[in-house]
């Protein structure tokens, strides 16, 4: 696989996480997304497009190695979480950072080592899939602001941003909760959910990013 620094395993990263959400990857998203000057990313994906990681017909996307290759970095970093909050006790909220430093200095070698001695999990403490150990990268989930009332779930995934990791802590939910989704307010789609023997209300700019897993 071609070589890439730091700065190159964002926009990969980038690119991978827009086309996954379903945006449009054209350079403007991209910029906005690192809060990078127009300029800047013209000039870095005619790099990766030179190293055929990218192509561009009518927006970015990863070429096959590309993805493979975006996928083999996400899995590094997502171990480095792992092994922080698994092994060290770091807060959920706090590996993030590190596991970036991390990620990129971490060789086929040190990865495959990492990788044995956690024992190949599955998914990282935010519920992202380590790919290189569970290739099928997802397990049918769905947005909580997209969930049916008067169902039981599993919180399955929480987006990796340090204020909604702060926010679930302060509402105390977690991975792995079960809760039942009672209802959506009517005026702000607040979504009220039951759990632990209690009622909790979760705002409309997190329920987005909370993704659950039926139970059926």
């Amino acid at each position: 696989m071609p070589e890439v620094n730091s700065q190159k395993e964002d926009y990969l990263i980038t690119i991978f996480k827009l086309m996954g959400e379903g945006k449009k990857v054209t350079n403007k998203s991209i910029s906005e997304q690192l809060d990078l000057a127009p300029s800047s990313v013209t000039e870095m994906l005619k790099k990766l497009k030179d190293q055929g990681l990218v192509k561009n017909s009518k927006e970015n996307i990863l070429t096959d190695s590309g993805l493979a290759l975006t996928k083999k970095i996400l899995s590094k970093h997502r171990l480095w979480e792992y092994f922080l909050e698994k092994e060290l006790e770091f807060s959920w909220k706090d590996v993030h950072p590190i596991a970036n430093n991390l990620q990129s200095v971490t060789d086929d070698e040190l990865l495959d080592k990492l990788n044995a001695y956690l024992g190949y999990p599955d998914y990282c403490p935010h519920g992202s899939v380590i790919f290189i150990n569970n290739e099928s990268s997802s397990k049918d989930l769905i947005k909580m602001n997209q969930a049916n009332p008067d169902k039981e779930y599993i919180i399955s995934r929480i987006r990796d941003k340090r204020d909604l990791l702060e926010y679930c802590e302060s509402i105390d939910i977690k991975i792995g909760d079960k809760i039942k989704l009672i209802a959506y307010d009517n005026f702000d789609n607040t979504v009220i959910v039951k759990t632990k023997n209690k009622e909790i209300r979760i705002s409309p700019k997190a329920s987005k990013d909370i993704y659950l897993l039926d139970e059926k």
